[in-house]
């Protein structure tokens, strides 16, 4: 089971999980298909997009009626790879005034009672409702909300975030502005990279399993991340990466250079950072990361960098002459940024 997708307000926190099955649903998908290819010949008729005009295919309106209006409207021309949409939809009895939900979730058992289908699924936490749940030939595809467990405390500091993808670097450095304390993380994920790379040079890799790997490694980190702020009371400052991957296009740097920093999830490391602080309440904010490597952390004034290392040349400067790691530095002036910035501590 995975966890793909994070969509998120204020309050509640809207997650999609992935669960395999091995149902054979060729039938029911082939009428899927058939109701989107009439949507989409349709969609400048909308006034016969209505499961009134399909039902001939066989498929329940409510299914149906979720297709009709994903493919009658957009671009689209023919549709192909056509999924079930089950929604989870309220409706009452006339007759006894009762309740019933289309999708129903009881002792780890869903069920979808339009297509008369079940199938076990645990998110490990209270969640306040299943809002649909989308079937392929391959697996279920379940969206719920969740109510975000804010913690109302004041966050006194900044927890400034480098990070990085070379090997035998760690992928994240966290420096405490507070208490001056480091904190590295993911040293394995470059050289897990690295030992793939090798190995689909002379075999085949099955079943992503080097995806899977770092996205597992990446849920650890967050998580750590997270919870150190947490404990700390600090805010989670990162570099704004937008557009670092146009350096590595082709016959910028070396090729090995451009594979490491093409193949980076740093955007996926962010984003698993970010709603996990919004679940918890903890502020989350992106700044510009430019000389934060080379600047010294302490006097701001450009000093010299050389591969790992970072020496401060500024004689006023207390640390004038003392060799330094670079990320370290570098984590030490992003969080450092955001106060400049005219940020607070406690600002989201």
């Amino acid at each position: 089971m995975f966890i793909i997708v994070h969509r998120m307000s204020s309050d509640v926190n809207i997650k999609c999980y992935h669960v395999k099955h091995r149902l054979c649903l060729d039938s029911l998908l082939e009428k899927a298909k058939c109701i989107a290819n009439y949507a989409v010949q349709n969609k400048k008729n909308r006034k016969v997009l209505t499961s009134k005009y399909v039902k001939h295919f066989g498929l329940p309106s409510a299914v149906a009626n979720q297709i009709l209006r994903k493919y009658g409207r957009g671009t689209i021309k023919e549709a192909a790879n056509v999924n079930l949409i089950v929604p989870n939809q309220t409706t009452k009895s006339k007759s006894t005034s009762k309740i019933y939900n289309s999708i129903t979730w009881e002792r780890g058992f869903v069920t979808l009672k339009p297509l008369k289908i079940g199938f076990r699924w645990n998110p490990g936490k209270h969640f306040e409702k299943i809002n649909q749940v989308e079937i392929d030939n391959k697996k279920f595809m379940i969206a719920a909300t969740f109510k975000n467990t804010i913690v109302n405390q004041k966050y006194a500091n900044v927890l400034g975030i480098d990070h990085n993808c070379g090997f035998g670097r760690h992928i994240l450095n966290c420096a405490n502005l507070l208490t001056g304390e480091v904190v590295n993380l993911g040293k394995k994920g470059p050289k897990i990279r690295n030992k793939y790379f090798k190995k689909r040079k002379t075999q085949k890799i099955k079943n992503n399993k080097e995806k899977r790997i770092m996205k597992d490694l990446d849920h650890k980190i967050s998580r750590a991340v997270v919870n150190y702020a947490l404990k700390h009371k600090l805010k989670i400052v990162v570099e704004n990466l937008k557009g670092i991957r146009k350096g590595s296009r082709k016959g910028n740097g070396s090729k090995g250079k451009n594979r490491v920093v093409n193949s980076w999830s740093f955007y996926r490391l962010q984003s698993f950072m970010k709603y996990k602080s919004k679940e918890l309440g903890i502020p989350f904010e992106k700044v510009n990361p430019h000389y934060t490597s080379q600047e010294c952390s302490y006097c701001g004034v450009i000093g010299i960098r050389k591969k790992e290392s970072f020496i401060c040349k500024n004689k006023r400067c207390q640390s004038c002459n003392i060799e330094r790691h670079a990320d370290v530095n570098a984590a030490f002036n992003i969080g450092k940024r955001s106060l400049q910035q005219g940020g607070s501590p406690g600002q989201k």
